[in-house]
């Protein structure tokens, strides 16, 4: 399952599943045990990296095609930093329904955050 996050007008497809957490640790070299305390303490570039993954992630569920980098993520943010607030909201509530972020396989969306 993954949510849509409004960002520059348009809905994308965002999911903090396995995926994203193995994306996300890959590009900031944390490891297993770094994401039981990943709601603590988190960088402001690991909030941009996570936040990055978890967009890769549900582009990838939704067949969508993502092509941003990170300075573009970085940028949104700038453009409106309530992305930030919404996106931990989000990963917060897919990685404390599950424990991991995992979907049960679905994959529309669960609901629009505006």
């Amino acid at each position: 399952m993954y949510e849509l996050i409004k960002i520059n007008k348009t809905q994308m497809p965002i999911r903090f599943g396995m995926n994203a957490l193995r994306l996300f640790c890959k590009a900031t070299n944390k490891n297993l045990n770094d994401l039981s305390k990943l709601g603590q303490d988190l960088s402001l570039d690991d909030s941009v990296h996570l936040i990055n993954a978890g967009l890769k992630d549900g582009h990838r569920k939704a067949g969508k095609e993502y092509s941003f980098t990170i300075e573009d993520v970085s940028d949104w943010l700038d453009d409106d930093i309530n992305i930030l607030t919404e996106a931990m909201n989000i990963f917060a509530e897919q990685f404390n329904t599950s424990g991991s972020g995992n979907d049960q396989g679905t994959s529309s969306p669960k609901k629009v955050k505006k």
